[in-house]
């Protein structure tokens, strides 16, 4: 009895959380509100962009970075370059009251930008404290702070509901790679490295170190991994039974064996912002399917 009213309570913040985050976010990702006293303002990372239209924002942004694509209401603004190479003379012709972006960025852009009087804001997007408090300061910026909170309330009910659906999975090694020509895997240090533990993974290339640590094939393959997705970005890219295809060599592999060998590319579980949770959920089904059947 005790137990059952535990898991009754649990569910009852789920949904209590979930349910103020609809209330408070009804103007957000397409329903936005018009205001000509908000902010306007640009983003220079895709990760900001999605996170100013989650809030309502997306009214208010006068450009955007090159690479903004989500969501689609987005594609009628105006480009601003990217967040290495942004076009400084485009962003002040846009008279925003703010730029927001993360790192890496251009230093020399920035200061461009600061001394011509734009007020440019960077924000931190390494781990998931620092993407929960650049949600915050984003809504901030915006001029909607309970928009902010409603938007991570939901995150954070979202991502409740995917660890409780994990509670007796047992420890998988995971290797996660953004890159096969060379082999780039996702290390320790970032919000990645912590989606997969939280997922009940142990990420074998978090003892690098790095962030985004080279791997040799041979380390590969001696750790063993029993679950490979591979999320391979950029210029390597060359279509799934390629890039699979490298493991597919290794049939004693226990992934390869047990039929844990993914190829994933998704933006949702790669960028930094507003649909962590999605992103979450998306990696945990992939390192344990069978606790969502």
């Amino acid at each position: 009895m005790v137990l059952q009213r535990n898991r009754t309570s649990g569910v009852r913040k789920i949904l209590t959380a979930t349910l103020a985050f609809c209330a408070l976010s009804g103007a957000a990702w397409g329903e936005q509100t018009t205001n000509s006293k908000l902010p306007r303002i640009v983003s220079l990372a895709p990760s900001v962009t999605e996170t100013l239209f989650a809030v309502g924002a997306g009214e208010q942004l006068v450009g955007v970075c090159t690479f903004c694509d989500f969501p689609r209401a987005v594609e009628h603004l105006g480009r601003v370059g990217s967040y290495l190479a942004p076009n400084v003379e485009a962003i002040v012709a846009k008279v925003p009251d703010v730029v927001i972006g993360v790192p890496p960025n251009n230093p020399e852009a920035v200061a461009a930008l600061r001394r011509a009087g734009r007020r440019v804001v960077i924000v931190q997007v390494d781990t998931i404290e620092q993407i929960e408090t650049a949600m915050r300061t984003i809504a901030h910026e915006a001029g909607r702070d309970a928009q902010g909170e409603a938007l991570l309330a939901g995150v954070h009910g979202h991502m409740a509901a995917v660890r409780a659906r994990l509670d007796d999975a047992p420890q998988r090694r995971v290797l996660l790679l953004v890159g096969q020509n060379p082999l780039i895997a996702v290390g320790s240090g970032i919000f990645l490295n912590e989606l997969i533990e939280q997922a009940h993974g142990v990420n074998l290339a978090a003892g690098t170190g790095q962030q985004w640590p080279r791997l040799s094939l041979e380390f590969a393959v001696a750790s063993q991994p029993e679950v490979i997705i591979d999320s391979s970005m950029g210029s390597d890219e060359t279509g799934k039974p390629q890039r699979l295809g490298i493991w597919r060599n290794f049939p004693a592999l226990p992934a390869v064996r047990n039929g844990r060998l993914y190829g994933h590319r998704s933006d949702t579980l790669l960028r930094p912002g507003p649909r962590l949770a999605e992103g979450f959920e998306e990696l945990a089904r992939l390192i344990h399917p069978e606790c969502f059947q």
